[in-house]
């Protein structure tokens, strides 16, 4: 079979064009969340260090809130912590005035 592709190059460039086709299609419904949260910081946070935050994606495996800091790293925190609710509440009380 391989011989027959080899003396026509157009059925071989066909060929090869479809398997390129499939193989991005299924590279792309691949993909899951950008970004999760695998493991939380153990230590409060300063609210005044915090620019902005965001909840992981629902189809992470764990649920957490990623936080955005001043000197633009990102701190992933467990979401059900009283003081990363206490910090969330804050950063939406400031959208909202």
């Amino acid at each position: 079979m391989m011989m027959m592709m080899m003396k026509n190059p157009l059925t071989l460039m066909t060929c090869t064009l479809l398997f390129s086709s499939l193989a991005v299609l299924a590279y792309q419904g691949s993909f899951g969340p950008n970004k999760c949260c695998f493991d939380f910081i153990s230590t409060r946070l300063s609210e005044d260090k915090v620019v902005s935050y965001k909840f992981t994606d629902e189809r992470c495996s764990v649920e957490g809130v990623s936080f955005r800091m001043k000197n633009g790293a990102r701190i992933c925190a467990d979401p059900s912590l009283q003081w990363v609710k206490f910090i969330i509440k804050a950063k939406e009380r400031l959208q909202t005035n």
